[in-house]
């Protein structure tokens, strides 16, 4: 949300943009890249001065989108991580089919988004071997 603010200052009117300060979050998950079953996602967040927050609520949601060519309906997880301290946020997901799946992380803070970050992360059967 943008506040404006209006003076007027000897007949001038300046406006000014208040802009939120919004949080970073940077999402990793292991195994990298994800396989099927039980995945762990670790979040780090911090406030726009690199400060750690440590008092946010963190809200994971995977989605793998529909494929109308196959028939195969959107799956969906979602859930909560637990607070690690220090700024890190992290829980169990569990993913339950290989494919491209997007991940949205939000961040809150006494009820108010305070940052967001999505990825689209590919799910394999198989890890991949690195050449």
């Amino acid at each position: 949300m943008r506040t404006l603010v209006a003076i007027a200052v000897l007949g001038f009117v300046v406006v000014a943009s208040a802009q939120p300060r919004s949080a970073t979050l940077t999402m990793t998950t292991k195994p990298t890249p994800l396989g099927l079953g039980q995945n762990l996602f670790e979040v780090v967040v911090k406030d726009a001065k690199g400060q750690p927050v440590t008092d946010a609520e963190v809200a994971l949601a995977l989605v793998m989108p529909a494929d109308p060519k196959t028939k195969h309906p959107e799956m969906r997880s979602e859930g909560k991580l637990k607070n690690a301290g220090d700024g890190k946020y992290n829980g169990i997901a569990i993913v339950t089919m290989a494919g491209d799946w997007n991940a949205t992380v939000t961040a809150t803070r006494h009820g108010k988004p305070i940052g967001q970050t999505k990825q689209k992360l590919t799910a394999y059967l198989k890890t991949p071997t690195k050449k």
